[in-house]
Formats: structure tokens, C-alpha cells, sequence
């Protein structure tokens, strides 16, 4: 597994089984903060506090940097046609204890024209099942689907911040 390269992540059985768990719960409309925020982000997500794989996942980012100690609550994003979330970065400067370091986003399901795009590296459209893990620093997007619905699971890999006041 490399950064910015799609590796496969989940089969498209547990694909379904977080997409099912998603349409049990309560979906509401994602937000976030700060100027122009109203404009940045339009679409729908639920919390996935079914923490049976969540070992495995920081694991996972422990490959890639040993000070990971656990994950932020992954999110399950939908994203339907007039439906996006703009230009941003999964990091900024924060007062919390623990600091974003790693964003990883996997394909639930896939839309027309629905997408994860960062803007410094190109990276193909990933399949369902099929995840990618970038600097939580990189400004990415989510694209508008044309038709249907595109759901995605992000996680996030959290270590100490050392500028936490």
C-alpha cells in the first residue's frame, strides 16, 4: 500500500453491510465551520460507531506512521445529484489533544461522475471497495454525482498534537 494509490480496502460484502448499517441510522445533513461554510458542503452522513474493525484500521495506518494511536469516529458520506462538498483540508490548526494526520476514503458505492478529487495529485476513480489514503493537509473535494447516489467511508488517523494549548 502506497499513499495517493487505490488499494482494496473492503470487499463489496462489507461495502454492503456499512451501507445497510448507514440506512438503519439517523443520516443527517453534514456541516463544518467557518467562512463561506454554507457553500462548502452539501450532503448527508452518519457516524459509524461499529468499532469492530476499528484495531485492524489504526493498524493499518501504523504502517505508515508508528505515532497513530486511534481513529476519529469514521463518517459514511452520501452524496446525491446537487450534492458536494467543496475545496478543503481535513486538518487545521486545532486546540484538541489529538490532530488529524491521515485521511483514508473508500468507494461504498459508486455514482456517475461522483468523486474524490485532490487538487495536488491525480488519482483515479476508485472502485467499490477500493480506498485511498492521503495527508489529511492535502485539499481535496467530493464532486456532484450526475445520477444516483455516491457513498463513501472516511476515516481519519489521529496522533498526539504537539501544538494543543
Amino acid at each position: 500500500m502506497k499513499l495517493y494509490e487505490p488499494f482494496q480496502f473492503l470487499t463489496t460484502n462489507e461495502c454492503d453491510a456499512i451501507i445497510d448499517y448507514a440506512n438503519r441510522e439517523d443520516i443527517k445533513q453534514g456541516c463544518t465551520v467557518g467562512p463561506g461554510a454554507q457553500d462548502l458542503r452539501r450532503n448527508r452522513i452518519v457516524w459509524y460507531n461499529d468499532s469492530s474493525s476499528w484495531q485492524d484500521w489504526i493498524s493499518l495506518f501504523n504502517n505508515i506512521e508508528k505515532r497513530i494511536d486511534w481513529i476519529e469516529t469514521p463518517q459514511i458520506a452520501f452524496y446525491k445529484p446537487g450534492e458536494k462538498y467543496d475545496w478543503h483540508t481535513d486538518q487545521g490548526r486545532s486546540r484538541r489533544t489529538h490532530q488529524r494526520l491521515w485521511t483514508l476514503t473508500c468507494e461504498l458505492q459508486n455514482a456517475p461522475n461522483g468523486a474524490l478529487e485532490l487538487q495536488a495529485q491525480t488519482i483515479p476513480k476508485l472502485d467499490k471497495g477500493q480506498a485511498i489514503i492521503f495527508p489529511s493537509v492535502d485539499k481535496h473535494r467530493a464532486t456532484s454525482p450526475s445520477s444516483g447516489e455516491r457513498i463513501s467511508l472516511t476515516i481519519w488517523a489521529m496522533a498526539k498534537n504537539y501544538h494543543s494549548v
